[in-house]
């Protein structure tokens, strides 16, 4: 690619952006975006998406897609995204020990990637109201939302870059020309409270109006630090957003929105399992057996408070730590109707810091400590325009343009107690840098999408779309270890790809209808921020193919609405972590090997259904069921924890072959405006693979097992006002999503399940 080439593309995306900018300025033909954002009912079971970007029925969508709406958020106490990912069939999600730090999966696909890395490529896009926030949190505030849409498989050519394994679709409620508001308070165990509230205001009628909504949480935790310094993983959480909305004509809607968010944790949310892997065995208990091969773990000190499951709320860490993240981001979107068609820019750009303080052996000797700061930023663009109605062709096209920087600054320090100390110190080595790493890196993407939507006849729809996409990084890294340079970089790659997507789709009547879909997925490649024998500089991009069919219909008069697909996606190059560290026997040195090797190929592939129905007037139930079978097919030199494996035909990480989930409410009135409900809800999810770290140590912890999962509300709703008690965990089932390993004196650490019960009361106004 020559120089010209590239400038040409950045000075094209440079221009729509620019675009994009100066009309929402003008004074120009628009439209009321009210229909997009909010969820009509053309009938009482109807629900509205967005998925392709256009106000549809949802069993009018050629899309495996589950919506979560306002009423199921409120009704479900939706807080974060593992709560609404157990309405949706074959996704899962790991734990990195905080509110903020998930790793999801969609149909097996995941990131198989360090989550801290300063430029991270996703395997699923996260929009907020069409801004894309994935670089900056995988856990956004729930306060005030219209609807969550989780969209199955491929969807490159709506959400854009590393929407791999599918997308996720966050619409807020907008502004609207009256005054209301909604106040809601809730205590439970372990003293949380939590408190929010929401305002509309109409600023200047018919013009202008505001909305604003905030959080705050605050919890003692449910793990106890038993050492002196006490502590645990108490926590606060903070998050608001106020957007505006302009209206100057009935075709023009200019929407403004700044949300911020910040998460403080006493420390990592996890309990020791006493399964030391290779590297601190041989730090902390003198047991070299890396170059053995050896494939079972060593037991390490009960510490004072033993291992899981046994124990699910006590640590013994001799130094205090604070685990946290912050994030906030600005983003405008315009949307214009020309009649024929409709012109929508958006903007945004976005921040955020994720840091680590204190204690990281985990145990009660003061062996090491930790600095780790990593900040983020995000600025990113889109143009698109689109035909309006439904003629005999309807389409689409956009640009999309966006820059995403980071930055790390890790160091790990000798404790008192330190196994390391270099002899030369005589035991002294205190407050010296054991292993240090500073990084800077930058990510440039440019993209032009469109399709084309050919409606045959009234019932045959075929839709054909593409997106090409250009992404260049750059990495500028140093690596340390007892204040000796071992490492230091300044790396470049670029990449391209054009990912096409066409979809059949027949609808005979308005209750069915069935579709096929061949889609391309692309996750960009990058560059290594370490320099290590073992990987080449580069890895390269992963490509899947994804091959669906399925049916939606209605049953019933509407009353029963159902959603079954079947899947095969054929996955290549796929980008695994390489991550881990060893005793250097030539220096003593600890030294790392941390990047990104490409697996040969992998295959996932399934089934899954969900299903709504309105058994009475009074009684709902709903429920999902996911089958997923995801392998390698081939990946004959696995790197893990310091030796080489064969894992063809391994499943992978984050990957279980069953999800199961039900929901059912019942609602008896009691009187004119007031009700009684109840509202139970069940899910389970088998075991699977939680960390690399398995495919050698092939058992418990690595091994995450299987769960049920059971939660019972019960309430009293008026018009304005809403009580509700609940138990969630209501058997208290003992389980844990993943395992996750740092530098622990006891084993590494899992994230045990717990029960909360309490009680909620909100008022609307």
């Amino acid at each position: 690619m020559t120089i010209a080439t590239t400038t040409a593309r950045l000075r094209m995306g440079t221009g729509l952006i620019a675009l994009a900018l100066c009309s929402m300025s003008a004074p120009a033909l628009a439209q009321d975006a009210d229909q997009a954002d909010t969820i009509e009912a053309a009938s009482e079971n109807e629900i509205i998406v967005t998925a392709q970007r256009r106000s549809q029925s949802i069993q009018d969508v050629p899309i495996a897609i589950t919506a979560v709406t306002a009423e199921t958020l409120k009704d479900q106490n939706v807080q974060s995204v593992e709560d609404y990912f157990a309405l949706t069939p074959n996704v899962s999600f790991q734990t990195n020990g905080s509110r903020d730090r998930k790793d999801l999966s969609i149909r097996g696909i995941s990131n198989q990637l360090n989550p801290y890395a300063d430029v991270r490529q996703s395997s699923y896009a996260f929009y907020i109201d069409e801004f894309n926030v994935a670089a900056g949190t995988s856990n956004p505030q729930i306060v005030d939302l219209e609807r969550i849409e989780v969209l199955r498989g491929p969807q490159g050519t709506y959400f854009g870059r590393n929407a791999v394994g599918g997308a996720i679709n966050v619409i807020t409620k907008k502004p609207v020309q009256n005054w209301e508001g909604e106040l809601e308070a809730a205590y439970s165990n372990y003293d949380t409270f939590r408190a929010q509230g929401v305002l509309n205001i109409p600023v200047i009628p018919d013009l202008l109006a505001v909305r604003a909504s905030a959080q705050y949480e605050k919890s003692d935790g449910y793990i106890r630090n038993i050492n002196p310094i006490g502590g645990g993983n108490d926590s606060k959480f903070y998050t608001a957003r106020v957007q505006a909305r302009l209206t100057p004509t009935d075709r023009l809607t200019w929407d403004f929105a700044y949300s911020y968010s910040n998460e403080e944790v006493g420390m990592r949310n996890g309990v020791p399992t006493g399964a030391v892997t290779g590297t601190w065995a041989s730090v902390y208990y003198g047991v070299n057996y890396n170059a053995t091969g050896r494939t079972t773990t060593i037991t390490g000190a009960p510490d004072g408070v033993g291992f899981f499951p046994q124990n699910d709320d006590e640590v013994n860490f001799n130094r205090p730590q604070s685990v946290g993240s912050t994030y906030q981001y600005f983003s405008s979107r315009a949307v214009w109707d020309f009649d024929v068609a409709t012109l929508t820019g958006v903007v945004g750009h976005l921040t955020s810091d994720v840091f680590n303080f204190g204690d990281v052996d985990g145990g009660s000797p003061d062996f090491f400590y930790e600095d780790f700061f990593l900040k983020r930023k995000s600025t990113s663009g889109e143009l698109r325009l689109q035909s309006n109605g439904k003629n005999f062709l309807d389409w689409s096209v956009g640009a999309f343009l966006g820059r995403d920087t980071g930055t790390t600054d890790q160091s790990t320090f000798h404790g008192r107690n330190s196994p390391l100390c270099p002899a030369a110190r005589a035991g002294n080595c205190e407050g010296l840098e054991v292993t240090g790493f500073d990084s800077d890196s930058t990510t440039r993407y440019f993209a032009i999408f469109g399709d084309a939507t050919l409606h045959f006849t009234p019932e045959l729809t075929l839709v054909l779309g593409g997106r090409y996409s250009w992404e260049k990084t750059r990495n500028i890294a140093e690596n340390r270890s007892n204040l000796t340079l071992t490492g230091i970089n300044d790396r470049v790659a670029d990449f391209e790809d054009f990912s096409p997507k066409a979809t059949l789709s027949y609808k005979p009547n308005n209750s069915l209808m069935v579709y096929a879909t061949a889609s391309r997925g692309f996750k960009s490649g990058g560059t290594q921020t370490s320099n290590n024998v073992n990987l080449s500089n580069d890895f390269d991009p992963e490509t899947l193919w994804n091959y669906e069919v399925g049916t939606k219909f209605d049953l019933f008069d509407n009353r029963v609405r159902v959603d079954i697909a079947g899947f095969y996606m054929d996955w290549k190059n796929v980008q695994q972590t390489i991550r881990f560290q060893f005793i250097d026997p030539g220096t003593g040195l600890l030294r790392g090997v941390s990047g990104i090797a490409n697996a040969a190929s992998a295959e996932s592939y399934g089934i899954e259904g969900s299903f709504d129905a309105k058994i009475t007037d009074n009684w709902k139930l709903g429920g999902q069921i996911g089958y997923n079978n995801t392998k390698f097919k081939s990946y004959p030199n696995a790197l893990i924890d310091g030796i080489v494996i064969d894992i063809s035909g391994r499943p992978l990480v984050n990957a279980p072959k069953w999800t199961f989930g039900a929901q059912t409410q019942y609602t008896q009135p009691l009187r004119e405006g007031l009700d009684a409900f109840v509202r139970a809800e069940w899910n389970y999810r088998s075991s699977m693979l939680s960390t690399p770290l398995a495919y050698r140590y092939n058992g418990f912890p690595f091994i995450s097992p299987s769960y049920h999962n059971v939660n019972l509300r019960a309430g009293i709703e008026g018009e304005k006002w809403r009580a509700t008690v609940f138990v969630e965990n209501l058997f208290d089932a003992k389980y844990f999503a993943n395992a996750y390993e740092k530098a622990f004196y006891s084993g590494v650490q899992v994230e045990p399940s717990f029960q909360s019960y309490g009680i909620i009361l909100s008022y609307k106004f």
